[in-house]
């Protein structure tokens, strides 16, 4: 336990990637036919848990009880400025109208033939509660509640954003080899829309110090993304793309106006 308190985020990164890989990879291996044997599909769902339980076991030795409650209660922190609830709930499905029109799909959104077509397919429970909200409350209180606020102890947003972006990249990648249809430009894609998608909520965490915001967020870029990807593979790299414009924005406006925006120390 003094390695924890010794490396505090070292330790949050190890044991959130044990927790979720130890389930992940062997789903992996099934998935891609190295094994024959196959775990319950559900698990899934437990392993997008790892960043959060790593954040909880982290805390509580590190910092005791009291550093636990805090992170538990910024999930219900609702008060924010409503400019940035209008961010939070309406920039998702903003990118995904650009990266439809883009790519000349949204017409099928707007006749409703997408949401009809998922609805066909039996993917509306996957895509609102698996890549939706169990991915934003099982990440969320790790990365941005727990790992962005050490790393900004440290660093500026830009630096802490560099930082964390890698990690967070790699933590999908067992999820991402589980669907044989993704080949290496769609996650080159993907790591770049995470790049863009880190910028913003470090943004947005910065702004509202709420990991209900950020949780609500990465739930919703995770659907409308989705939603997206279902009309076309083209629709699914344009999205990305669009994230990503808004990301570089974002790293302009630190690099070019707030270059030294001062660290703040976990509360």
């Amino acid at each position: 336990m003094n390695l924890i308190a010794r490396f505090p985020l070292l330790s949050y990164f190890a044991l959130a990637y044990l927790f979720t890989l130890g389930i992940e990879v062997p789903m992996m291996l099934a998935a891609r036919g190295v094994v024959s044997w196959h775990l319950p599909e559900w698990l899934e769902a437990l392993a997008a848990f790892g960043p959060f339980a790593a954040a909880i076991l982290v805390l509580g030795f590190w910092r005791g009880e009291g550093a636990v409650s805090a992170l538990l209660n910024s999930l219900v922190h609702w008060r924010a400025p409503l400019c940035w609830w209008a961010v939070t709930l309406l920039s998702p499905f903003v990118i995904m109208c650009l990266a439809l029109q883009f790519t000349g799909d949204l017409p099928q959104l707007l006749s409703g033939e997408l949401l009809l077509s998922l609805s066909a397919e039996g993917k509306w429970l996957e895509l609102l509660v698996m890549g939706g909200l169990l991915r934003g409350l099982g990440e969320e209180p790790g990365w941005r509640g727990f790992a962005l606020p050490v790393l900004r102890s440290r660093a500026g947003p830009l630096l802490a954003t560099l930082c964390l972006w890698p990690v967070w990249v790699l933590w999908h990648l067992p999820s991402f080899l589980m669907r044989p249809e993704f080949a290496l430009g769609a996650w080159i894609g993907f790591s770049m829309g995470i790049l863009a998608a880190a910028a913003l909520l470090t943004l947005l965490y910065d702004r509202t110090r709420s990991v209900l915001l950020v949780a609500i967020w990465h739930a919703l870029i995770n659907i409308t993304r989705g939603i997206a990807g279902s009309a076309s593979s083209e629709s699914f790299l344009a999205f990305a793309q669009v994230t990503l414009a808004l990301g570089v924005l974002i790293i302009l406006y630190w690099i070019v106006f707030a270059r030294r925006e001062d660290a703040y120390e976990m509360a």
